[in-house]
């Protein structure tokens, strides 16, 4: 077995050569580079795609959904059931921080008119010792939160803009009450800016605010009262929520985890990460199939050799092999400089992208200076103007590479193994006698 395995590596290294001196590696060549093209693109989209699917779930769960959410059935936070139902998962080894909440809708003005709505989120005076993470998060370190004083508010930095206000500014909130004698009635509340967050995330910078739970006895509450879990693993979510029943009597109805809570959205989120890997890799089909095609050409024209070696007692399949392993080489040596380039690509994405701005706008000076039409180059291929991001994020995962990598240099040898297949039917008698 181990001879027959090394005379058939022999003759394919042999048929490697002679294609290369006789100037038939293009098609090789070629197919090497597709598979590299498409491996390197899926790493580099697949790369960049983690790291901002990976910055928005992080933001989702620090600043808002948390890993385990617990209905609380009080609606006093300085109850004895939220403070002590906190204090008991605090000591859980799995949870790093427990925090009551709860979530308004108002709606913002500022000192020029202008309104916007806004999801006011009630959390205690000490927020920000008892979730450290949080604050980092929100881009506010040791800054007082969620606010220094009663009647205080902290916003993300979007609204600020669109309002128009700096720490020390006051803004208006709009609460509607309701109640069998009185209907419907509407007021304003003022609360003034003490802090200024930036997440990262477009939707919390611009429409999520922060207040104590005394500011918010403004609006009529806290009501609706939710206990946020974090867990030093948030992929121990649905253990941890199986046993809260058990542990602590929690009803089951009352827990959701981060995974159901967020599903719509993780959801579309591995829809669109699904969608591109197949479109993507659609390069790997195309290359499969220039493959397929240059390999039953090649073993059409080793008609001759492949009847001679079956002669000599070589087996069908061990002919086949031969070819087989071709297609392997060109699989894995295409697939291996792919992944090469596209992690190279991935980890340095914004040094890649800078140096491609730098380069345009050399080129835009250039043509400037030439045509006197003054005018300075300026181009950036993300604009903050028109994109709300500084640097481009990347995360590999190493299953995905594995599974590219894996894909690209599989496909090729699929690709020769289908060509191949033709060589069982070769009869060399037939084929000598013809010749």
């Amino acid at each position: 077995m181990k001879g027959t395995a090394s005379w058939a590596a022999f003759v394919a290294l042999r048929y490697f050569r002679a294609r290369r001196v006789k100037g038939g590696a293009a098609s090789f060549l070629l197919a090497a580079l597709g598979i590299a093209v498409g491996t390197g693109t899926l790493v580099v989209v697949l790369g960049v795609m983690n790291g901002f699917q990976s910055g928005f779930i992080d933001s989702i769960l620090e600043v808002d959904s948390h890993h385990v959410r617990i209905s609380l059935a009080a609606e006093d936070p300085s109850g004895q059931e939220p403070g002590l139902l906190a204090d008991q998962l605090r000591e859980d080894p799995a949870v790093s921080a427990a925090l009551p909440f709860a979530d308004f809708e108002t709606v913002a003005l500022g000192p020029s008119g202008r309104a916007y709505p806004l999801r006011v989120k009630a959390l205690p005076e000490d927020a920000g010792t008892r979730d450290p993470a949080l604050t980092d998060r929100l881009g506010l370190g040791s800054a007082p939160f969620p606010g220094s004083s009663p009647g205080g508010i902290v916003v993300g930095a979007e609204l600020a803009r669109q309002l128009d206000v700096l720490p020390g500014d006051e803004v208006s909130l709009l609460t509607v009450r309701a109640s069998a004698e009185e209907g419907v009635e509407a007021s304003t509340v003022r609360v003034r800016v003490t802090e200024v967050f930036h997440s990262g995330y477009y939707a919390f910078d611009y429409g999520l605010g922060f207040v104590t739970f005394e500011t918010s006895r403004a609006f009529g509450g806290p009501v609706n009262l939710v206990l946020g879990v974090k867990l030093k693993d948030r992929f121990g979510d649905e253990g941890f929520a199986e046993r809260l029943p058990s542990r602590y009597g929690l009803p089951v109805d009352r827990i959701v985890t981060w995974r159901t809570y967020n599903r719509s959205f993780f959801g579309a989120l591995r829809m669109e990460k699904t969608a591109m890997m197949l479109l993507v890799g659609l390069i790997f089909l195309v290359v499969a199939v220039n493959i397929f095609h240059s390999l039953r050409r090649t073993v059409f024209e080793k008609m001759e050799d492949i009847a001679v070696l079956k002669a000599l007692g070589g087996s069908a399949r061990t002919v086949r092999s031969i070819f087989v392993l071709d297609g392997l080489v060109t699989g894995f040596l295409g697939a291996t400089c792919g992944l090469a380039a596209g992690l190279a690509v991935t980890m340095n994405v914004n040094e890649v992208f800078a140096a491609a701005e730098a380069l345009v706008n050399a080129v835009l000076r250039l043509g400037s200076a030439l045509s006197r039409a003054g005018g300075s180059g300026d181009f950036q291929v993300f604009s903050p103007a028109y994109f709300y991001l500084v640097r481009i994020p990347a995360r590999v995962v190493f299953e995905e590479i594995l599974f590219i990598y894996g894909a690209g240099a599989s496909s090729a040898a699929a690709a020769a193994w289908a060509a191949s297949r033709r060589v069982l039917a070769f009869r060399p008698a037939e084929v000598l006698r013809n010749e």
